[in-house]
């Protein structure tokens, strides 16, 4: 018998990484749990961005990832558990954008991140309509912070106050995406190719000055008296 085998003949080296799989909490998985999950969203993101939850595969996520299926049951409990942390992921981004200086520098901000990340674009518009997706309530409890932010931005003034701003967060999400999520549409309305920059940057720059345009406006300041004029019904000297 050679070295490495046992006695029924089979490397002892592939029976150790049998051994792992079988047991992902297996400390040798654990030099970099980090990374490691950090390799299985972004795995899971191109899945989910592809084929939809429905359509999605978690021995291909754990292909493109490089680890086992096992170990992403260790990590996450399954694909449900997969979707749920990107949801989270990706809606603690969504708010860190939201949180910029006025709500046209937020939009501007959406445009960009649609357009450099498409695959949560994708990801949302592959939902079934009609069936309730993962990690709704979650979804859910986020949305509505930002409307309440938004809320709070419309009493200061920058938007009007007979606008509802549900509707104008729902307006200005679907817009923000709309270059990854309709790109044939955006080439023909605009002209130019949806995923170049030239075109992002020119069309976050047009939506933030649509969205400063539904500021409330400033009450007019009184014109000052020409010289001369009338003040109080008294003449000047």
């Amino acid at each position: 018998m050679t070295e490495g085998e046992t006695t029924s003949g089979k490397s002892g080296t592939a029976s150790g990484r049998q051994q792992r799989r079988r047991h992902p909490d297996d400390p040798g998985r654990q030099r970099d749990p980090v990374g490691t999950r950090r390799a299985i969203l972004s795995a899971a993101a191109t899945e989910f961005g592809t084929h939809g939850f429905d359509g999605a595969r978690v021995v291909r996520i754990a292909e493109a990832a490089g680890v086992s299926h096992q170990l992403i049951t260790y990590y996450f409990g399954g694909k449900g558990g997969l979707y749920e942390a990107l949801s989270e992921q990706w809606l603690e981004e969504s708010m860190r954008v939201s949180h910029a200086r006025t709500f046209a520098d937020a939009v501007r901000r959406y445009v960009h991140w649609a357009h450099e990340d498409t695959r949560w674009v994708h990801t949302l518009t592959r939902e079934e309509p009609g069936t309730r997706p993962p990690a709704e309530d979650e979804r859910a409890a986020e949305l509505f912070k930002h409307v309440e932010e938004l809320r709070e931005r419309q009493a200061r003034g920058e938007l009007r106050s007979d606008l509802d701003v549900g509707v104008v967060a729902l307006v200005f999400f679907a817009a923000s995406i709309a270059p990854a999520a309709i790109p044939w549409i955006a080439r023909e309305l605009g002209q130019q190719d949806p995923a170049s920059p030239e075109f992002i940057d020119h069309y976050a720059d047009q939506l933030g000055r649509i969205v400063s345009a539904l500021a409330e406006a400033a009450p007019a300041a009184p014109a000052a008296p020409d010289e001369g004029s009338p003040v109080n019904g008294e003449p000047q000297d």
